[in-house]
């Protein structure tokens, strides 16, 4: 990819700008479009761009014309928004995919045409025009989609925070076009990109922390509403958010057990197995956590430095050989694969100023480690 070819930068997109506020304060923005480029530099811009998210490849698989794709995207302070439009491709995140990119955020994608179908993790998916579809990047997926435009939204994990009970839930999760909720989010979506050219640095803080609180809103609701239809309680239990909390704040505790979260939230065992029940029992809960964060420091760009048993014992995983053992049941890959895929992608990530753009503000937006 050339300059000549992309552009970074604050947007100067025509009749956007007018006076409204100095270049320099405008928002980051990378793009490239098909028309003014080769095909086969078209190609190599689209791997580059998206390589933090997905391995593509089939890409204008049984199509007429040749590939061509066209990329619009600003960096909203910690979130990222974006316009894309492509040919038919398949789309995979592997867990090689995911230790490369070293990024642990959730995305969601509104269709304006196009679709796929697929499977996220062990749900199986379906998209089409007006629906709205999430993913974990933490998990795995395979996708093929028919040629598409599409918003794509991109959030790192901890601004969630507490907003979220079970944002691991989400991997997968397609909101209808036809449903009141996908068409609020929907306008959303797109009065950010129609808006994004010409925000400033200042302006988008209060705007992605309205978004976020939007999201999650909506998202919570649709996570109690599917719990209603499957004839589970409508709502978490009060104190579920927590102890995920308290958790999250102690899994590199020795100490922690179902016995000392028991005592410490004042429950039976009984009740706190009753709870994590749902989501394989609170001994895996705690483990699949712990593994967690140890695929996460392994996919740090520092992991070359960090010796596979230091993390085993940072997460209380037990040793080297159990711990690989549990890292490769849970990802299918060695804990060394996933920190040897992590310096590719650091390596990869050297090659070039705009080629790395989107993969940069990702590294860089969110630490790859959920917040305590």
């Amino acid at each position: 990819m050339t300059d000549d070819r992309t552009t970074t930068g604050p947007n100067e997109a025509s009749g956007l700008m007018g006076d409204a506020a100095p270049v320099s304060s405008l928002l980051p923005t990378f793009g490239f479009a098909a028309d003014q480029m080769e095909t086969s530099a078209n190609v190599a811009a689209w791997r580059e761009a998206v390589a933090t998210l997905f391995d593509v490849d089939e890409l204008a698989a049984g199509e007429t014309g040749p590939f061509r794709a066209d990329i619009s995207s600003f960096a909203m302070g910690p979130v990222l928004i974006g316009l894309s439009r492509a040919s038919g491709q398949r789309f995979r995140r592997t867990p090689e995919t995911i230790a490369r990119s070293g990024v642990d955020h959730l995305i969601l994608q509104l269709y304006l045409k196009g679709g796929y179908d697929g499977i996220a993790g062990d749900r199986p998916v379906r998209v089409r025009a007006g629906d709205i579809c999430l993913f974990d990047l933490a998990q795995t997926l395979e996708t093929r989609a028919t040629a598409f435009e599409n918003v794509t939204l991109v959030v790192p994990r901890p601004m969630f925070g507490s907003h979220l009970l079970r944002v691991d839930d989400l991997h997968g999760l397609v909101l209808p076009g036809s449903g009141v909720i996908a068409k609020l989010l929907a306008g959303h979506l797109t009065a950010l990109l129609e808006f994004a050219p010409r925000m400033t640095l200042n302006e988008c803080q209060s705007v992605v922390e309205g978004t976020v609180s939007l999201l999650a809103a909506c998202l919570r609701n649709e996570l109690e509403r599917i719990e209603a239809d499957d004839d589970r309680s409508a709502a978490p239990s009060p104190s579920m958010m927590r102890i995920r909390q308290y958790i999250e704040a102690s899994l590199g505790s020795d100490e922690l057990s179902a016995i000392s979260i028991a005592a410490h939230f004042g429950l039976s065992r009984a009740s706190l197995y009753r709870l994590f029940a749902p989501v394989g029992g609170i001994a895996d809960y705690i483990r699949s956590r712990r593994l967690h964060r140890a695929f996460f420091d392994l996919a740090n760009s520092d992991a070359r430095s960090l010796r596979i048993s230091e993390v085993a014992r940072r997460w209380q995983l037990g040793t080297d050989a159990h711990f690989t053992r549990s890292f490769k049941a849970a990802y299918g890959i060695t804990p060394r694969a996933a920190r040897e895929a992590a310096l590719l992608g650091v390596h990869r990530g050297t090659g070039g100023a705009n080629g790395a753009t989107i993969s940069r503000w990702m590294r860089e937006i969110a630490p790859p480690r959920a917040a305590d």
